[in-house]
């Protein structure tokens, strides 16, 4: 079970990564607004994890299970945020901070009934 702050770290190189970008430990730092010091931390935990990927002086990769881990908590946030952004009103940037946040700190459970909640309400 990964925590709370695997779940954000791990939505964000997901994230990141997408369209074959490198991602650095500086990108998720400032991306987070935490201190590098505290994303090679936790970067090293998700690599004990066995999560990513980081070798010295090169990009971070998310590994199967990652990528796996990453699909199932990134859907809900694409889905949130659009709807916070569509509906809601909320600026598109910070829409995806807040789904990002609902969905790593809430559990799966929940997500899954809000998530479902606003798909039902966009039909």
């Amino acid at each position: 079970m990964l925590t709370k702050q695997q779940k954000k770290y791990l939505i964000t190189i997901y994230l990141l990564g997408q369209n074959a970008e490198r991602v650095r430990i500086t990108d998720i730092a400032d991306y987070l607004h935490v201190a590098k010091a505290s994303a090679v931390k936790m970067c090293k935990k998700l690599t004990e994890e066995g999560l990513i990927i980081k070798e010295p002086y090169r990009q971070i990769v998310l590994t199967a299970k990652g990528v796996s881990e990453a699909n199932g908590l990134f859907t809900p946030c694409v889905i949130l945020q659009e709807f916070f952004a569509s509906k809601v009103g909320i600026e598109p940037k910070k829409a995806g901070e807040a789904s990002m946040m609902i969905s790593s700190v809430l559990d799966e459970e929940t997500v899954d009934k809000l998530v479902s909640y606003v798909l039902h309400q966009s039909v």
